[in-house]
């Protein structure tokens, strides 16, 4: 071997040495930063001609380990999905109040209906009647208030949304142009570790918001894709997402799709990709949890609405109303009548509270709507239900029946005693078998809203009795429909338009392949006229409505909320208010019951009867139908019983939140300490490669001084 090659081994040791030193000392020095990936030094041997030539230095690597790598990434995802969900159950947790705060919505209940009993005592107290509406009015605006408040946190999560959306856009765009810069340095051998650790912390910052899988790829650079594996990131392209985020969310809103153009140019919902991150965790909440909340809430008050309703609707006010009106039915009087079965009398009262008339009105058994009616104890006269209206008038002494635009008035004509009006059912009786009259539970009264206190511009319950024979009552406009997979993607929107008909025919349009939903999900009539969607697939699609211009018989709701499609239901709270009439004048408020057995100038109605009152004292114990809701699968309880499941579940919704977060940062804890310790700065070990390092380079030293020195003596013997 030549002095020649010994220098230039001695040399190349020296360089290597030096280029280790480098990779060590800025290991050291960065020892404390955070984000720091250690550097790791190779080298590797020169040989020529089979001959050991010397060593050099090979490209400086990122001591990172894919499968620590791939353990923290997904950590990081479920623990950010986790963390944003805790924080927004809890939002809605609080707007219930702790169950010791006198001002939340199940104490305002209970405050509402112990004021009624209060009232009973003493129905002719004006400050009692105040005190009673203001309970009930604080109730009911409670209801509204955190009904509202979930929306407002719905709208949170999806403003949320569309800055995460933009933020993942920023990220992909700069791990894509990364990825150039890194292949670029790999193929040149110039040291990528810069590049590749702001590369790995973008990733980072990537997993929080959406679910990521990445490998490394053979030029230095990574591929990005989700955990279901949609590709959003390689060496040369990368996905862009697009989302609008809604203004004026309500329980009715229907959100866009979260679009991604992939690298390919494909488009497509980006919702049925994720499985963890911040962006799935908001979706969670914003059309799942919320919504499931809002659901069960909204049936609560409705159902206590509907009991206090009932319980008003069979009381009088003192002296009796010159007329009752009800709400809108959006029902024609044939469809209203038809299925009541049981029997209700009107009545005619004096001022002093004496029974002028009565007419006994009495629905056949098998539902129909016909019957007949018996004036004063007289005979009974048939009446149909296409003509109800018209058969009544023909007996009643002293009112007018009146039904217009699915609006039911009855009104007292002021003359022969005749001064005020009223509606009573007859009582049960096993001996006769007479029972009250009833629709799908509702009396008479109730049903055509006539005496109600509490009051919405909106439908409050679905089943409308319409059979398959039945007009729609629909004859134009458009219904825009939306549906959704489980997971929350756009599956389509179809418009379908109204074109009146019966509900056989309107289901089967509803239901067409082609210009209907029939690719999608059933729409089907069940027996009490409620009409439901079913979506194909398991977990099924879901049905939302995005557009309706629709108005049934012309003055009547909307096709939506008609039927309650769309989520009408999660609006009623903020639609129910004290009538006005009340509001006004609390002295009519329904706070006695007709006494249909009084004797001959005994009054049948006296002011301080107080039994009104204290039977809607008594709804919370009432057995009561709920309808499945939210978190609630319906059926059979109380007011007092359901407001507890509804605490409970809520309660149990934030506590497993909690769990889940605490749970997730445990393990993203772990994972990221066991991540650390791996790729993190270890004094210990950058000492010893230091001493290591320092020793190659004191011999590689050695060795070009002793060529030197040979050299010297070969030039001194000359």
């Amino acid at each position: 071997m030549s002095l020649t090659s010994i220098m230039n081994i001695g040399v190349s040791g020296l360089m290597t040495a030096q280029d280790q030193l480098r990779v060590v000392s800025d290991n050291m020095s960065n020892v404390n930063t955070p984000g720091y990936i250690r550097k790791v030094a190779h080298q590797s041997s020169i040989v020529t001609a089979g001959v050991g030539m010397g060593v050099r230095s090979d490209q400086v690597t990122l001591a990172a380990d894919k499968y620590l790598q791939a353990a923290a990434l997904k950590a990081t995802s479920a623990s950010a999905r986790s963390d944003v969900s805790y924080e927004l159950v809890d939002q809605i947790q609080a707007q219930f109040g702790d169950i010791t705060d006198s001002n939340n919505l199940f104490n305002q209940a209970s405050s509402t209906l112990s004021s009624f009993a209060q009232l009973g005592e003493d129905p002719t107290s004006s400050a009692s009647r105040q005190q009673a509406l203001s309970y009930l009015s604080s109730f009911l605006s409670e209801g509204d208030r955190i009904s509202q408040k979930i929306q407002t946190v719905r709208g949170d999560a999806d403003a949320r949304i569309g800055s995460d959306v933009n933020s993942v856009n920023d990220l992909l765009k700069s791990i894509s142009e990364l990825n150039a810069a890194i292949s670029t340095a790999t193929v040149t051998g110039d040291d990528a570790t810069g590049a590749q650790t702001t590369q790995l912390s973008y990733i980072d910052q990537l997993s929080k918001l959406v679910d990521v899988n990445v490998t490394q790829n053979t030029n230095g650079g990574v591929t990005v894709r989700t955990q279901s594996g949609l590709l959003l990131a390689d060496d040369t392209n990368y996905a862009t997402l697009s989302y609008k985020p809604t203004t004026g969310v309500n329980a009715s809103t229907t959100f866009g799709p979260i679009s991604v153009t992939g690298v390919t140019g494909e488009t497509r919902d980006l919702t049925d990709s994720l499985t963890s991150g911040e962006i799935k965790g908001l979706l969670d909440i914003r059309d799942k949890t919320s919504v499931a909340v809002n659901a069960q809430l909204n049936e609560y008050v409705t159902q206590f609405a509907a009991q206090i309703n009932a319980a008003h609707n069979a009381s009088s006010a003192v002296p009796a109303p010159a007329s009752l009106t009800g709400k809108n039915t959006s029902l024609t009087e044939g469809e209203a009548i038809k299925g009541f079965t049981g029997e209700t009398n009107i009545v005619t009262l004096d001022s002093a509270g004496n029974i002028a008339h009565t007419m006994k009105i009495t629905f056949d058994a098998d539902g129909s709507g016909n019957g007949s009616y018996a004036v004063d104890g007289g005979g009974a006269i048939g009446f149909s239900a296409s003509s109800f209206v018209s058969d009544i008038n023909g007996g009643l002494i002293g009112a007018q029946l009146d039904y217009t635009d699915g609006v039911m008035t009855l009104t007292a004509d002021g003359t022969s005693g005749n001064d005020g009006i009223a509606i009573v059912d007859s009582a049960t009786d096993t001996t006769t078998g007479t029972t009250p009259s009833s629709k799908f539970g509702q009396g008479f009264s109730q049903f055509f809203g006539l005496n109600d206190i509490i009051t919405s511009p909106n439908p409050t319950t679905y089943k409308t009795g319409l059979s398959a024979g039945d007009t729609s009552g629909f004859t134009s406009g458009t219904v825009g429909f939306t549906l959704k997979s489980a997971a929350g993607a756009t599956v389509t929107t179809v418009n379908v338009s109204m074109t009146g008909g019966d509900m056989t025919s309107m289901v089967t349009s509803l239901n067409d392949t082609s210009t209907g939903l029939g690719r999608y999900g059933t729409f089907s009539l069940d027996s009490s006229g409620t009409l439901s969607f079913k979506g194909f697939g398991n977990p099924a699609n879901t049905l939302s409505v995005n557009s309706d211009d629709t108005s049934r018989n012309g003055t009547g709701a909307s096709f939506s909320k008609f039927f309650g499609l769309g989520d009408s239901a999660g609006s009623i709270a903020s639609s129910l208010s004290i009538a006005d009439r009340i509001n006004k004048d609390p002295k009519k408020m329904a706070l006695a019951q007709v006494d249909l057995s009084a004797a001959s100038g005994l009054n049948a109605l006296n002011a301080g009867d107080g039994k009104g009152a204290l039977a809607m004292a008594a709804v919370g114990s009432k057995a009561t139908t709920f309808n499945s809701a939210g978190l609630n699968s319906g059926g059979l309880s109380t007011l007092e019983r359901y407001a507890s499941d509804l605490a409970g579940q809520v309660g149990n919704l934030a506590a497993n939140a909690k769990t889940n977060k605490e749970s997730n940062a445990a393990l993203l804890s772990e994972a990221g300490s066991r991540r650390d310790a791996y790729q993190g700065v270890n004094l210990d070990e950058e000492l010893v490669n230091l001493t290591t390092y320092q020793q190659a380079y004191s011999a590689a030293g050695r060795l070009v001084q002793a060529a030197k020195d040979m050299y010297d003596i070969l030039l001194n013997m000359v």
